[in-house]
């Protein structure tokens, strides 16, 4: 059975529909800092709330509050609360899913850093970033997709690092054995034709973005 980690960042808040879908699946619920605003807006408390506290503040009100609440706090600041609150996942839980939601929005350095931090996640876990726009999810040789039911809708494919034996199957413009990467971009705004499609590589990691609304 897949254990999944559901952790809310302090970037474009999810909406209340989105955050209970994602609760539904999640074995554990964790708030990097200011990612607790969405869990206690939509009546949800997290199990774990990690950060430097620079957006949370009133840590002793939360405890009273909240005395099921585990926080973590972090002062360094070498590290993001999104790498604070990675770390605590990969020491505290089995997790091999890990969905992110407000990782995007607001301000663009933060939407960077937060996929350049995502993608060194260790490959073997799956990674997905979630939002009421759009969907992410980064494919590595131990963490292939599957979509079904997507006939139609717009995908993209984006590499950060040089990746090599990027197969595809169910897309406009299939890739075979493609190698890809920063000086390579081919995946960009393709579509799904099938209502199955499969993708895949040999080595390195890249992102699969779907947009979820059609405009």
């Amino acid at each position: 059975m897949v254990n999944t980690s559901l952790l809310i960042l302090g970037g474009n808040p999810p909406s209340e529909d989105l955050l209970f879908y994602r609760v539904e699946d999640a074995d554990h619920k964790i708030a990097a800092d200011g990612g607790l605003i969405p869990f206690l807006n939509a009546g949800e408390c997290p199990d774990v709330l990690v950060g430097d506290f620079d957006s949370v503040h009133d840590i002793n009100e939360l405890d009273k509050k909240y005395p099921s609440l585990q926080v973590v706090r972090k002062d360094e600041q070498e590290t993001t609360d999104f790498q604070k609150a990675l770390v605590w996942i990969t020491e505290n839980t089995q997790s091999s899913r890990i969905v992110i939601l407000g990782a995007l929005g607001k301000r663009t350095d933060h939407l960077i850093t937060n996929i350049l931090i995502a993608s060194n996640v260790d490959e073997c876990i799956e990674i997905t970033i979630d939002d009421d726009m759009e969907w992410m999810r980064r494919v590595t040789p131990s963490c292939p997709l599957s979509l079904k039911g997507r006939s139609g809708d717009l995908l993209s494919i984006l590499a950060i690092k040089e990746c090599f034996g990027v197969n595809t199957n169910g897309l406009k413009w299939d890739l075979t054995e493609a190698r890809i990467g920063p000086e390579r971009i081919i995946g960009q705004s393709n579509q799904c034709r099938s209502d199955v499609v499969e993708i895949k590589c040999k080595e390195g990691a890249f992102w699969v973005f779907l947009e979820k609304i059609r405009i």
